[in-house]
């Protein structure tokens, strides 16, 4: 190599070569081209380093290529967009071709971003509108990136580098709907379940969203990343687990607590429309009987006391009122039993030993756990409400 090539067209000889030539040269190109114009020069410097010191195919592991030709391929990133001029090699074994840069910067084959312009991308999205943030990012960057082309990164990630080894007091989890691209099946339904975990000094940890895996597949990755060896028996990584009485969800998550309560919210705010459209009650009825289930479902608990006696006084009043309330609770089940309302006898029936975790928590352990699940319900309200619109795209 007896020229180095600073700009196409621009070459400077390595005979009679000065380090002031040097300066002149990458003064004029960056005055020209700026930081993108360097980093091309950067790419031609380090891919004929790269080619001279032997490449592997990544076909056959042969290390004897020829130069096949060259490209030019066009990068998105944080400082512009970056042509770079990449050499495309032939395997002098199997005979198939390749381009050697790919690999040591790992570089998706047909991308035309780099991974830390989707990043900044993706950072852009979570407070604003994909509309809004394709125009931030064109103001900002100085050159054009579609909505839809952000919504198509959004949608294509799902992170799972979120440290999940971890012992928490509550486990919250929580789906909700979304509107993405139709499948094979011709269907547009996604969802997205969120699982937190949070302490009772208020801390919350998360511990993953995701878009395309089950329930099932959330469960497994929590246990696996939690169980060392199956030689072990598994220890649960929460106290309690709270959820909004999905089937699936619990059957999935409730080896990973230790007792599970049912989100009291949910109880009252799915037994009218169960009874509307169910049992076929009317409006009015539906919604007394739902408040009427709300009143037999809450406690006032009392703040840890320091005197044992009186903390002693607090829980026996407290375990009279909950052998009360349980008896409530069969007594309404009862009653809709009589009223010939099977749906809704059934869906409290099937919540009854969950509905007074809280409760029963507090009387072992002076500690109560949430009753709602209303910190995923937010967290997916503030920040999943960016893939509602994406109907509109």
């Amino acid at each position: 190599m007896n020229k180095l090539s600073l700009h196409i067209g621009s070459e400077i000889s390595l005979k009679d070569f000065s380090f002031s030539q040097l300066i002149i040269a990458v003064k004029s190109l960056f005055d020209t081209e700026g930081v993108p114009g360097l980093v091309k020069v950067l790419v031609i410097l380090i891919e004929k380093m790269l080619l001279s010191s032997g490449v592997e195919c990544p076909h056959c592991k042969c290390k004897k290529h020829h130069h096949n030709s060259k490209q030019d391929r066009k990068l998105k990133t944080s400082i512009g967009e970056v042509t770079l001029t990449l050499s495309r090699v032939l395997c002098g074994d199997c005979k198939k071709t390749f381009v050697p840069f790919n690999q040591l910067l790992d570089l998706d084959r047909y991308s035309r971003k780099s991974r830390e312009f989707e990043k900044v991308s993706l950072e852009t999205i979570t407070n604003q509108s994909f509309r809004r943030a394709a125009k931030n990012l064109n103001d900002t960057m100085g050159f054009g990136t579609a909505h839809t082309t952000l919504h198509r990164w959004f949608t294509n990630t799902d992170s799972t580098n979120i440290n999940v080894n971890k012992k928490v007091d509550f486990l919250v989890a929580d789906g909700t709907g979304f509107k993405r691209d139709k499948d094979a099946e011709g269907s547009n339904r996604g969802e997205v379940r969120i699982v937190i975990g949070y302490n009772e000094s208020g801390e919350v940890i998360p511990f993953g969203a995701w878009t395309r895996a089950s329930w099932k597949d959330i469960g497994r990755f929590l246990k696996s990343k939690n169980h060392p060896s199956e030689k072990i028996k598994f220890k649960p990584i929460a106290r309690t687990l709270v959820t909004d009485g999905e089937e699936e969800l619990i059957s999935a998550l409730k080896k990973l607590a230790n007792n599970h309560q049912r989100c009291l919210f949910h109880m009252t705010h799915e037994l009218t429309p169960l009874m509307r459209y169910k049992d076929i009650v009317g409006k009015e009825e539906a919604i007394k009987i739902s408040e009427q289930l709300n009143e037999l479902l809450y406690i006032d608990l009392p703040e840890a006391d320091a005197d044992p006696l009186k903390s002693l006084e607090d829980k026996l009043k407290i375990e009279v009122k909950l052998k009360a309330m349980k008896t409530a609770i069969d007594d309404f089940i009862n009653e809709l039993k009589m009223l010939g309302y099977r749906k809704a006898k059934t869906f409290v029936e099937n919540a009854r030993a969950q509905l007074f975790t809280y409760i029963d928590n507090w009387i072992k352990t002076g500690i109560s756990n949430p009753k709602v699940t209303s910190l995923v319900e937010r967290i997916m309200r503030e920040r999943i409400g960016h893939l509602k619109p994406i109907s509109v795209l």
